[in-house]
């Protein structure tokens, strides 16, 4: 999804044109979008390397042992919701 400026009428909205997103802007909107993405089949399909794929995809972690540390805190502290653990 994104937002952009839009002119709102009878037929709906009308997105206004906006300038291309700078590439250092469009890495990190790839790279969040990659870790949404594995953080979605996490969620729907379950499984501790899933959930760790999705932890060491996001650009604020990307390390690891710091990924591995997380998915297992995110797990424990879980357990409860989580059917399939």
């Amino acid at each position: 999804m994104i937002e952009v400026p839009a002119v709102i009428g009878a037929d709906g909205a009308r997105p206004l044109p906006v300038a291309p997103v700078p590439a250092i802007h469009a890495g990190l909107i790839a790279h969040v979008t990659a870790y949404e993405e594995l953080a979605l089949a996490a969620a729907v399909h379950g499984g501790r390397e899933r959930v760790f794929e999705a932890m060491l995809a996001h650009p604020l972690i990307g390390q690891y042992d710091q990924a591995d540390r997380l998915t297992d805190l995110l797990l424990s502290e879980n357990k409860d919701f989580l059917a399939w653990t």
